[in-house]
């Protein structure tokens, strides 16, 4: 069977394994310390109080672990910093609790929503949304001037690699690369990022059942004759239902460049020219998609766009109601409060949704197959959850040098530990091995790179039964060779990553 195997990236520096920030917090309280103990020379314990503070403070804000009240994750200080700030600008903009302002402001006489009504809630960028027309069909192109970018999205029918043969999934996956290849390869291309959404839903087994039941007690069922109610029964026990529901969807992310300002203003005026650009790099990317057999069944218009959204911050709301007003496509409280999740109430509902995003903080150093995802998208049937996979491309030629200095990295990082005498984790041997051998593939075959990230959103009634789902999933995805984070205190802003705007990746 074809083995795949990810690399390990690992940015080194003059103290290690540590990123940019870190190192220059190192930097600054080694030199600051330097100072001190120059300025306080003369005094013994001045000197040495001043020379070793700046030093311990700054390996204790990057070295030292810690997990806050309200909180699961252990981080250093550095790490939290960032962290603790967003979420303290949370509360003071909305105290914590956002409110949809769309039942207060209402409609026009025309029957659409003012603009006072078109709010995001609290980690979502401002947004709007462009009605265009691909194929026939209508769609809508979502432009966040905040990020600086333009999505659209299309819904295809699969039943993901985990319903394929081996032999079948390996074909799948090289015809998606030849997808991705032929998007990146291009440098004049504006999409350069491809988000592949999983979202997996409860549906009720027995539901078919209860119908039949409640038919047979009916007055219009009273007179029907006896062999037909027994064909009818006969052919209810034959119907196969499932547990679960599972919806595929592919997004299209294009940053706002001259080039596509300058496609968009010769197609149409502001935004509905930069709409209408991406309108025909979404029909490529639909025609991309026929070729490597991805079944499109319709690009995300409004209404589709509008239930999507309902649905992952609110699963009651069925993802097939397509009528909801776009004003209502976000739930009446989102909650951002609690440091371990995120709180969601729709209008006329006593009872709150839960939910929870982890990140892939690493993909598996050991050779896996095709359907390493398998624990996560099919093997959790009980758990509502969105996963989120974000490619974004580069040329060839920019992706071999980005091996080759990540490649260099592994090289030093493991030839420094030989010199200082430490075991070097086999794991490790094999990353490294994996990061030269894919730079290798890469230059011999002219196909693009790409950076991928990862996350899960899940959803649950209650906190306990969150905590529970969290479990569950932390172990599945150590199943699948997967290192999940839960990304407490920020899971407002992480909640967005799993919903069709490609986020959740520099």
């Amino acid at each position: 069977m074809t083995r795949y195997q990810f690399g390990k990236h690992r940015p080194t520096g003059l103290v290690g394994r540590r990123d940019l920030g870190e190192q220059v917090v190192l930097g600054c309280g080694a030199a600051a310390g330097i100072l001190f103990g120059f300025l306080l020379t003369g005094t013994g314990a001045l000197t040495a109080i001043g020379l070793l503070l700046p030093i311990v403070t700054a390996l204790v804000v990057v070295y030292l672990p810690y997990r806050p009240k309200g909180t699961s994750q252990r981080r250093t200080i550095y790490r939290w910093w960032r962290i603790s700030r967003y979420h303290r600008k949370a509360l003071a903009r909305t105290g914590g609790v956002w409110v949809s302002p769309a039942f207060e402001a209402g409609v026009r006489r025309d029957g659409t929503p003012p603009d006072a009504a078109l709010a995001e809630p609290e980690g979502t960028a401002g947004m709007t949304w462009v009605p265009v027309t691909v194929r026939g069909q209508q769609a809508v192109v979502v432009l966040q001037p905040q990020a600086g970018c333009v999505t659209a999205t299309l819904e295809v029918a699969s039943p993901g690699l985990g319903g394929k043969e081996v032999g079948e999934q390996v074909v799948a996956l090289e015809r998606w690369g030849e997808l991705l290849d032929a998007i990146g390869n291009t440098e004049e291309h504006p999409v350069k990022r491809i988000q592949v959404l999983a979202r997996q839903m409860k549906s009720d087994p027995h539901a078919h059942r209860r119908f039949v039941a409640q038919r047979d007690e009916s007055a219009a069922t009273a007179s029907v004759p006896q062999w037909l109610r027994d064909s009818y029964d006969t052919l209810a026990q034959a119907v196969s239902t499932s547990a679960e529901e599972h919806r595929y969807y592919i997004t299209a992310h294009a940053r706002f460049t001259r080039d596509l300002a300058a496609d968009g203003a010769n197609r149409g005026a502001g935004d509905e020219g930069i709409a209408a650009a991406m309108a025909s790099y979404l029909e490529e990317l639909w025609a991309r998609c026929e070729d490597a057999d991805l079944s499109v069944i319709a690009p995300l218009d409004e209404g589709r766009m509008t239930a999507f959204i309902r649905n992952s911050y609110d699963p009651d709301h069925p993802l097939w109601d397509t009528d909801l007003p776009r004003a209502h496509a976000f739930p009446r409280n989102v909650d951002v409060r609690d440091g371990e999740h995120l709180a969601t109430r729709a209008a006329g509902s006593t009872s709150s949704w839960y939910h929870a995003t982890a990140a892939v903080v690493s993909w598996p150093t050991t050779p896996v197959g095709p359907d390493f995802l398998s624990p996560l998208l099919i093997g959790m049937p009980d758990v509502i959850r969105t996963m989120a996979i974000t490619q974004d491309l580069e040329p060839n030629d920019r992706a071999v040098e980005r091996m080759i200095s990540e490649d260099t990295n592994n090289q030093a990082e493991m030839l420094r530990n030989r010199q200082r005498g430490k075991n070097i984790d086999p794991r490790d041997v094999i990353a490294a091995a994996a990061t030269g051998s894919r730079g290798m593939a890469l230059a011999s075959s002219g196909a693009a790179g790409s950076a991928v990230v990862g996350y899960i959103t899940i959803s649950a009634r209650s906190p306990e039964e969150l905590e529970k789902t969290k479990r569950t999933t932390t172990s599945r995805a150590r199943t699948a060779r997967l290192r999940i984070e839960w990304l407490d205190l920020e899971h407002a802003r992480a909640f967005t990553t799993t919903l069709p705007f490609a986020g959740g990746i520099k």
